[in-house]
């Protein structure tokens, strides 16, 4: 029947797995709601998740192969320091504007095709990397490879599409810790291949995500939302359209509070564009360190984000909550970089400060995707989560080109004094977004009893004592009795009826409330209706007819 089954799986955690409801009462917040399993919590085999981890694994092992060799392989064609971070901006550049059509379109599409498509492009674009005959035509290429950036962030999406609430803080933390174990192969492999030629890496950087292309599709499962989106015909989905109240699916706007996690994420991307782009150069300028030495530093890197990520990080974050760690971790960055760099004399108190600075960006990656789900349904993953990545590639963009100016005046100090102070910036933001999520929005007066919901960032199902399921039973009875309802001789009808008035709630705390403030508005409007004289409606209905 109608409704939800319940099953105790991961450390004892319910999850539900909701049935698909005929005629809701309440608009449909998603065009088709995901069944979970039982013992999973997931949606689809546990193949889909394996090839999401290895696609991600892929991507940026092979990213990571070519990353350490590109100023080196640009300094080939007589790149200045501010060159080198205008070849790092371009990648942004091009993301910022492609991954919000991309994540739109994987909406439309299907998570799987986007993701694909991605692969290709990134293959074609290091191919043409690695045949630049000039600085120019390296720029191009750079720039090309940015308009198909959306592998992360579709995965993220992905996940969200086919893991339980209950899951998924869990499983987007290890998704972040994902490319920490690739950077561990990574550096080393590109800087091992850099002795065969500086545009070596790059060329395996692109066959790598061919391979990746190629085993996405034929083994990752779509998600199921988006798999029956698809197959349905236009005559079909009018159809389901016109059985949930002659209306089609709601499709969710964004949020405003995205704008806010946003610019957080432009703050914070900016210290990362500036990591990524400088820190080759400052190392080489601090300490003559070549291409081999920054590639097992690299390593040491990749080791501290990868047991951060899988083994501390959901744990703190369940402990201390998603926020929190964000902050924490965004901090650490702002505070342990710059040291590092700045107020070091030898190579290893530097490293030292710079491994911290790494474990606070650990942290805040992990957080990126539990802060972003938030905000968001199974209509409008792609737009938001795109949205997020569109202002992270925007600070990028602007990180490499400000910080390459900077590093031509002092390339051991001023760009490090300028990633840190965003990252306190970002910081300071984080704390806003908090609030805004905690706060009730406007029109909430209506659901009395719920406001302590707002405390708590997810709302876990509940079961009752046998006391409990008798407590509302009987009162539940007593309504149906009073009212006139024929529940005695026609049970089975006024079950159904039932579960169809009380649909599935989201489980984020704020959407929650928003869902119980809708329904409570409908319900307003159905006891006015049924309080007016039957005639009134009657004539009312013939006038909509």
């Amino acid at each position: 029947r109608p409704g939800a089954s319940w099953g105790v799986t991961l450390e004892g955690v319910p999850v539900r797995r909701f049935a698909t409801m005929e005629r809701p009462l309440l608009p449909q917040r998603s065009p088709a709601v995901a069944e979970f399993d039982l013992h999973t919590g997931l949606a689809v085999p546990r193949l889909g998740l394996a090839m999401v981890f290895l696609t991600i694994f892929m991507d940026t092992l092979a990213s990571t192969i070519s990353t350490p060799a590109l100023p080196y392989y640009a300094r080939e064609f007589g790149a200045s320091n501010a060159a080198i971070g205008y070849l790092f901006a371009a990648w942004s550049f091009t993301s910022t504007f492609c991954a919000p059509m991309l994540g739109r379109l994987s909406d439309r599409i299907g998570r799987k095709r986007v993701l694909v498509l991605s692969l290709l492009g990134t293959g074609v674009a290091n191919f043409g990397q690695a045949s630049a005959g000039s600085y120019r035509v390296l720029l191009v290429w750079r720039a090309f490879s940015g308009v198909w950036a959306a592998v992360t962030s579709t995965a993220q999406v992905y996940l969200t599409d086919v893991c339980a609430p209950e899951v998924l803080n869990d499983y987007l933390a290890r998704l972040s810790a994902v490319p920490g174990a690739a950077m561990i192969f990574g550096p080393g492999i590109g800087g091992g291949l850099s002795t065969f030629g500086l545009n070596f890496p790059v060329l395996v950087d692109g066959a790598l995500s061919f391979a990746a292309a190629l085993l996405v599709y034929i083994y990752l499962p779509e998600a199921p939302q988006c798999t029956r989106r698809s197959v349905m015909s236009p005559r079909a989905s009018a159809a389901a359209s016109s059985a949930s109240l002659e209306a089609p699916p709601v499709i969710t706007p964004v949020p405003a509070s995205v704008f806010i996690l946003g610019l957080s994420g432009f703050l914070s991307g900016i210290a990362f564009g500036t990591r990524v782009s400088m820190t080759v150069v400052a190392l080489n300028a601090k300490f003559g360190l070549n291409a081999l030495q920054v590639g097992y530093i690299y390593i040491v890197f990749a080791l501290v984000s990868l047991m951060q990520s899988f083994w501390i990080s959901p744990v703190v974050q369940r402990r201390f909550g998603v926020f929190a760690v964000a902050i924490f971790g965004t901090i650490m960055q702002g505070l342990f970089t710059p040291v590092g760099f700045a107020l070091t004399g030898n190579v290893w108190s530097c490293l030292v400060f710079l491994a911290l600075g790494n474990s606070g960006f650990a942290f805040r990656n992990a957080a990126n995707g539990p802060l972003t789900a938030l905000f968001c349904d199974s209509t409008n993953r792609g737009a938001v989560f795109a949205q997020v990545q569109m202002f992270t590639n925007f600070g990028r963009l602007v990180g490499p080109v400000v910080a390459g100016h900077l590093a031509e005046l002092n390339a051991v100090t001023l760009p490090w004094y300028f990633a840190g102070s965003c990252c306190f910036l970002s910081a300071l933001m984080l704390p806003v977004l908090h609030r805004a999520v905690k706060s009730p929005t406007a029109g909430q007066t209506k659901v009395s009893g719920f406001a302590d919901l707002l405390d708590q960032e997810v709302v876990f199902d509940e079961t009752g004592t046998p006391e409990d399921y008798q407590r509302v039973g009987d009162f539940v009875g007593r309504i149906l009795q009073e009212r006139n309802y024929p529940w005695v001789s026609h049970q089975e009808a006024v079950l159904e009826m039932l579960a169809r008035l009380l649909p599935p709630l989201r489980n984020a705390a704020t959407e929650q409330v928003e869902d119980l403030e809708l329904l409570a508005t409908h319900a307003e409007h159905l006891q006015h209706e049924f309080s007016r004289p039957a005639g009134d409606r009657h004539r009312q209905r013939g006038l909509l007819g």
